[in-house]
C-alpha cells in the first residue's frame, strides 16, 4: 500500500471513529434528558447531525449504542486499574475497590440512563439482558480481568487457590453495588463508597480464612 493510500485509510478510520463518538455522545445526552425508552434513533441522528441511516450503519438499535457505552465503561475501568502503578502490589480489596469506583465515576453523568438500562437488562429478549450474547461477552471480559486480579492475589499469598469462584460471585456483588448506587441519595454517593469499602474488606477477610 502506498503512503497516500495509507494516509487516506487513516483519515477514513478517524472520520468513522469521530462519527461513531458523535452518535454515542448524542444518544447518551438524550437518554439522560428524555429517558432511554422515549429517545428515538431519529432524534439521535438529528442531535448527532447525521442521517438516520448513518446511525443504523454504526448501531442497528438503541441497545447496541448502550452496549457500546458499557463496553467503554468496562474497558476504561480495567485500563485504569492496570495503569495504576500504586495498585500493582496493593491488596486485592484495594484493586477491586478501585475497579468499581472507576466504573461508578464513569457512569455518574448518565445515572438516569443506567437506571433504565438496569431495568432493560432484566427484560427477556433485550440485547442488554444478562443472557444476550453481546452482554455475556462483555461480562466474560470483565470476569476474566477479575480472575487476573484473583490469580495475582493467590500468587502473592493474599488468597487461597480455592478462591477460583470469586469472579462469578463478584459479578453478582457488583450488580448489587450498582443497584445500591442508583438509589443512594447521599452527596457524592459517599454511602455507596463507604459500603463498597467495608463489604470488600469483609468479603476478602472471609476468603482469607477459608
Amino acid at each position: 500500500m502506498s503512503r497516500n493510500s495509507s494516509q487516506a485509510a487513516g483519515r477514513r478510520a478517524r472520520n468513522k471513529e469521530t462519527t461513531r463518538s458523535r452518535i454515542v455522545a448524542a444518544a447518551l445526552a438524550l437518554f439522560q434528558v428524555k429517558g432511554f425508552d422515549a429517545t428515538t434513533t431519529k432524534a439521535i441522528a438529528r442531535k448527532a447531525r447525521v442521517a438516520e441511516g448513518t446511525v443504523f450503519n454504526y448501531f442497528p438499535t438503541k441497545e447496541d449504542i448502550a452496549l457500546h457505552f458499557l463496553e467503554q465503561e468496562v474497558e476504561h475501568a480495567m485500563a485504569t486499574v492496570r495503569a495504576n502503578k500504586r495498585l500493582r502490589k496493593a491488596p486485592i480489596e484495594e484493586k477491586l475497590f478501585a475497579l468499581v469506583q472507576t466504573q461508578l465515576e464513569f457512569l455518574a453523568p448518565h445515572e438516569r440512563f443506567i437506571g433504565a438500562a438496569f431495568v432493560h437488562a432484566l427484560t427477556p429478549g433485550s440485547k442488554l439482558g444478562i443472557f444476550s450474547p453481546s452482554a455475556q461477552e462483555l461480562q466474560f471480559r470483565y470476569l476474566a480481568f477479575v480472575q487476573e486480579l484473583v490469580d495475582d492475589a493467590v500468587r502473592r499469598g493474599q488468597l487461597s487457590a480455592a478462591s477460583w469462584w470469586t469472579p462469578h460471585v463478584f459479578w453478582i456483588y457488583y450488580l448489587g453495588i450498582l443497584l445500591y448506587w442508583l438509589h443512594d441519595p447521599s452527596p457524592g454517593k459517599q454511602q455507596t463508597l463507604a459500603f463498597l469499602d467495608r463489604s470488600l474488606k469483609i468479603g476478602v477477610a472471609v476468603l482469607r480464612q477459608r
